[in-house]
Parts: C-alpha cells; sequence; structure tokens
C-alpha cells in the first residue's frame, strides 16, 4: 500500500483543490471499495426506490449483508496469503506470473464461494416471492462475484489509473442502483438482486480488464503449486487475516443467531439495533486509513527502506542512528494517525443524537453508536499496527494478536447476553479493539530494540 500512497503524494503536490478532490476520492475508493459502495447504493435505493424491495426488503438486506460478512468470514485470511504472493511476484517483476495468479485465484474463488453460496441459498426457502429461483440465483451469483472482487481490490494496488478505477467502481454502483429499480419493478425481489449483482458484475470485468492492461496473464496453472507451498510458509500470516475478520464479525454473527429477528423465508437473522450503529461507525474509518496509505505508511516505509539498505552495508553506528529514526517516526505516525481518528470519533460521538434524528427519526439508539465509534477507533488501531508488524515479518505475533481480537469480541458479546435489560452491545467490539492493539502495539515495540538482528537472522 505504501506504493499507492507515493503516487497520491505525488498527486497531491500538484496543489489545488482537484488534487486534493482526486486523492481524497481515489483514497476512497481503494480502502473502501465495494463495501462502501454498496452502503451508498443501498442508501440511494431505500431513499428513491424502495418500491423494488416491497416483496422483500428484509431479505434483500440479508443477502447483501450475509455476503459481505462471510466472504471476508470464510475466506479472509485467503485474501492475506494473496496479497503476500501477489507482492512478491511485482518485486520480481513477474508480471505474466501476477495476471496469471490473479485469473488461478479468481478461478479458485469462483468454485469455493460457489459451493458455500450454494449452501446457503438452498437454505433460503423464498416462500411469496413470484421469482423465487430467479432470487436464488442472483443471490448465489451476487456471493460468487463479491468474493471475487475482494481479491481485485488486493490486485488494483498494485495499478496506478486511479481516476479509472474511480469510474469503474461509480459506474458499478449507478448500474447496481438503475438495475434494481428497472428489473424490480418488472421482476420484484428476484429482479432487484439480479439487477443489483449486475452492477458488481459490471465492476468486476471492468477490473479484471484495467488489470490485464497492465499485468497481461500467462498460464493459471504455472503459479499454482507456489501459491499453495505459501499457504504452509505463511501459515501465521493466513490465521492473522482469518482470526482478524472472525473478530471483526463474530460479535454481529452472535446478536444475530440468539437476539436477531429471523427474516421470514429464509434462516437469515438480523440485529438492526445493532447492526445499523455498527455499519455507520466503520464509515468514519475511511479518513484514517487514507491518512495511513497516504501520511503515515509513506514517510515509514522510507525510514524503514534507508535503515534495510544501511544494514550489512554501513558501520554500526549508522544501522543504529537509522532504526532509532525509524521507531521514532513509527510511534510518531501512529500517534498522529490516532490524534486525526480520535478528532473524528469525537466528533461523531457529540452529533450521534442529530445523526439519529435526522437519518433515522430517533429510532437509532446513540449510545450504542458511540459505543461502535468507540470500537471502530481501536480497529483503526489494532489495523495499523498489524501492518507494521508484517513490514517486519512478525506473522506469529500478527497471528496471536488477532486471535486475542477474536477472542475477547467472541467471550465478551456471549456474556453480555448474561446481563438481561442492559444493552452492552458494543461493548465486546470495544474491549477486544483495546485489548488486540494493546497486544499488537507490546510485540511490535518490544522486538524494535532489536530489528536488525532480527532481519539478520532471517536473511543471512
Amino acid at each position: 500500500m505504501a506504493g499507492i500512497g507515493f503516487e497520491l503524494q505525488r498527486v497531491l503536490r500538484k496543489g489545488g483543490m482537484t488534487s486534493f478532490l482526486q486523492v481524497a476520492l481515489s483514497g476512497v475508493i481503494i480502502v473502501a471499495g465495494p463495501w462502501l459502495l454498496s452502503i451508498i447504493g443501498i442508501f440511494l435505493i431505500s431513499r428513491f426506490a424502495g418500491f423494488a424491495l416491497k416483496e422483500g426488503s428484509g431479505l434483500f438486506m440479508g443477502v447483501i449483508i450475509y455476503s459481505y460478512a462471510f466472504s471476508l468470514f470464510i475466506f479472509g485470511g485467503t485474501h492475506y496469503i494473496f496479497t503476500r504472493f501477489i507482492s512478491d511476484l511485482i518485486y520480481m517483476e513477474k508480471k505474466k506470473e501476477s495476471g496469471a495468479a490473479l485469473v488461478l485465484a479468481s478461478l479458485i474463488m469462483i468454485l469455493l464461494s460457489g459451493l458455500f453460496g450454494l449452501a446457503g441459498v438452498l437454505n433460503i426457502r423464498a416462500e411469496g416471492l413470484s421469482h423465487p429461483l430467479l432470487f436464488k440465483i442472483s443471490s448465489l451469483a451476487f456471493f460468487v462475484i463479491i468474493n471475487v472482487l475482494w481479491l481485485l481490490m488486493i490486485f488494483i494496488s498494485l495499478l496506478k489509473r486511479f481516476k479509472s478505477i474511480f469510474v469503474v467502481f461509480l459506474s458499478g454502483m449507478l448500474v447496481s442502483v438503475i438495475g434494481l429499480s428497472l428489473l424490480g419493478r418488472f421482476l420484484a425481489l428476484g429482479g432487484a438482486i439480479l439487477g443489483f449483482a449486475l452492477g458488481q458484475l459490471l465492476t468486476v470485468i471492468l477490473l479484471f480488464f484495467l488489470s490485464f492492461r497492465d499485468y497481461p496473464p500467462g498460464n493459471p496453472l504455472k503459479p499454482a503449486r507456489e501459491l499453495l507451498k505459501y499457504f504452509a510458509r505463511y501459515r501465521y500470516l493466513f490465521l492473522s487475516g482469518l482470526f482478524y475478520y472472525w473478530g471483526i464479525w463474530i460479535d454481529k454473527i452472535v446478536y444475530w443467531l440468539t437476539v436477531g429477528e429471523k427474516v421470514p423465508g429464509s434462516f437469515i437473522k438480523l440485529f438492526d439495533l445493532y447492526d445499523i450503529p455498527v455499519y455507520l461507525a466503520n464509515l468514519t474509518m475511511i479518513p484514517g486509513l487514507i491518512y495511513f496509505v497516504v501520511v503515515a505508511e509513506t514517510d515509514f516505509y522510507l525510514l524503514l527502506k534507508a535503515f534495510l539498505n544501511s544494514i550489512g552495508r554501513d558501520i554500526y553506528k549508522t544501522i543504529q542512528e537509522r532504526k532509532y529514526k525509524l521507531i521514532a517516526r513509527m510511534k510518531e505516525g501512529v500517534r498522529e494517525q490516532s490524534i486525526f481518528q480520535g478528532v473524528m470519533t469525537v466528533v461523531f460521538m457529540l452529533i450521534a443524537p442529530v445523526i439519529s434524528e435526522s437519518l433515522f427519526g430517533g429510532s437509532l439508539d446513540a449510545g450504542i453508536l458511540r459505543l461502535t465509534l468507540a470500537a471502530v477507533f481501536f480497529q483503526l488501531l489494532f489495523l495499523t499496527l498489524m501492518t507494521l508488524l508484517f513490514y517486519f515479518e512478525l506473522y506469529r505475533a500478527t497471528a496471536l494478536s488477532a486471535f486475542i481480537y477474536f477472542l475477547v469480541n467472541l467471550s465478551g458479546s456471549l456474556l453480555s447476553l448474561l446481563v438481561p435489560g442492559l444493552a452492552l452491545f458494543g461493548v465486546s467490539y470495544l474491549a477486544a479493539g483495546v485489548s488486540a492493539s494493546f497486544a499488537a502495539g507490546a510485540f511490535l515495540f518490544s522486538a524494535s530494540g532489536s530489528f536488525e538482528r532480527l532481519i539478520l537472522g532471517r536473511y543471512a
């Protein structure tokens, strides 16, 4: 991601409002992508095209939310392995192998997500729908498309076509909204989910086109054996991604299963009292993510590169000077980002009642929104510390930190159900973020004093 940051910094140095907007919009797409645009699309649909969902808006929302949740819950670890594999191929300037790896991973993802998705849609009875088969096929297609889209989101971070990428995502969102409105009018809920899926499919097709322009694929079977080896070689990286996404979603799943309201005709359960504040709070993470990519990570990377180049080449004093300069900048970057995100969090906490009244007619619980805002603050801090640990390949530490994140959120959400009448929704999410951030920070800064020995021991 540091490469993206350098490119966006170059655009920003041109000055002017146009450059600022380009960096802001490009950053939003890179760090948020399909999830953000889907939230915006659903908001537009609920405001202006609610007629298309009159056959079952709850079922539509359930399919969308479950597709995103379980695409990450099931395949989150795989995303981290794919990121490492692609990064190594690009570093070795193997462009054809990179394109081939994207094709291979996409084909595998289509197969696996298709099997998981099929198991899900077969358990949706779709009673009362005028086109139940169309609804099931379209729901399955949407789940598969989203899983491929996550892989493409990883791959397009290699590209510098930010304007084109933004246009692609914007076009996909517009097609989703228009397709849902038109097909939903004539084919009811089955047409609505089909129209929404078509917009995401357009995004996938166009992103493949952009990717293959710069990275034309070779034989997709060629990188298969090496990709498989990465799962064994970087098993702690896989576990880091797996436990991280489990940690994000486990409290939502616990509440869906225990206190959620079942969507008629399906196994899907939702808990709007908690779900909606969580989705809103997650949007506040976007500015902090952009700040990390454009400012904090790029500054850190330059100092890290200088430090790594000095190992084995410069005198001990120079190595130590560069190491402590790197550590100081690392701490400063975390502190600056925390202040930046903290201001955002406090502002939204203060206006939580206004958000509830103006957007939800007072039905949104401002207290739960404040808790989830605090939880998202620590989620971003944890993600930042994990990323810094990744730079030093401290994968065992990240896996353990992510496991703490998952375990605290799981146990906390289960314990919260033992206190009847007291709304503790979001407390476990917050406690998990605090615990995991503390663990990751402790691992990172305790190892920082021996960075040079760590690196020499691994690669000497």
